[in-house]
């Protein structure tokens, strides 16, 4: 049975965080839900957090947020229960889901909750799949589609244009007879970690300028390499966390475990 998403009930997802990777110990820093039946919007929620950490540099160049602000914000724990309402029931909805689950599953598991979304869309990884752009981030694929997000890098503004984005893609792919349903899938926790561990400041700061990383790499058959590659996220995948960047050296996206890398430098840095 196919399943009617025009009156389906949505919650769209953004998470402003503290950094790069709840890997490295990084928080949420504010929610924004908008949910809806179908299109038609139904309420939204737009909530700063205080992360109980300082912003890094690059985030706080990003989405313009100052410690200050937050400071005086509620806890996650606080606001648990709000977001639990807003999402739950729901198919949840985010633009590079893998980034912002992570996050929310580590939040939850702080303080003793384990989520459980048995229905995702990456707005991402559809527009991969079917529209050929030259950047796949938010605003590149907003803009493909004609769509503005004036607020850029607040919670609740990227929740607006992720709704957008899927409602554009959903209509051109029902025109092309697909069907949607195959893109709705299950969250799985990845094998969190016992210990905290720390993000290289090199690697932290180069994702966000987007300058490149020179690397020393042993590959998986022990061979030790030199590549430049563009950074892009840190994830946990399985028992190991990666980097997943462009390689110039390949001339593809790849992914490269931490722990294989051997040493990096950040393009011109002084």
């Amino acid at each position: 049975m196919t399943l009617d998403l025009s009156n389906a009930r949505f919650a769209f997802l953004d998470l402003e965080t503290t950094g790069l990777s709840p890997w490295f110990g990084d928080r949420i820093c504010e929610v924004g839900i908008v949910v809806s039946e179908g299109k038609r919007i139904r309420t939204t929620y737009q909530q700063l957090v205080n992360p109980e950490r300082p912003l890094s540099p690059g985030a706080a160049s990003t989405n313009g947020l100052k410690d200050s602000d937050l400071v005086r914000a509620p806890t996650f724990q606080k606001v648990s229960s709000e977001i639990l309402t807003h999402i739950q029931d729901a198919i949840v909805v985010c633009h590079n889901a893998q980034f912002d689950m992570q996050f929310l599953d580590s939040e939850f598991r702080r303080i003793g909750y384990e989520i459980q979304i048995s229905n995702l869309i990456d707005t991402l990884f559809v527009a991969r799949e079917n529209f050929d752009l030259p950047s796949y981030s938010l605003n590149n694929v907003a803009n493909a589609f004609k769509i503005q997000n004036p607020q850029a890098h607040r919670a609740l503004a990227d929740a607006l244009t992720t709704k957008g984005i899927l409602f554009a893609m959903l209509d051109v792919l029902k025109a092309s007879g697909m069907q949607f349903d195959r893109y709705i899938g299950l969250y799985n926790s990845p094998a969190w970690p016992r210990d905290g561990i720390g993000l290289p400041t090199q690697m932290g700061e180069a994702i966000y300028s987007g300058k490149r990383l020179l690397l020393k790499y042993i590959d998986r058959d022990g061979e030790q390499t030199e590549r430049w590659v563009t950074p892009m996220q840190v994830l946990g995948l399985s028992d190991y966390i990666y980097l997943r960047g462009y390689c110039h050296l390949r001339k593809s996206e790849r992914t490269f475990r931490l722990d294989r890398i051997v040493s990096m430098s950040v393009e011109n840095e002084k």
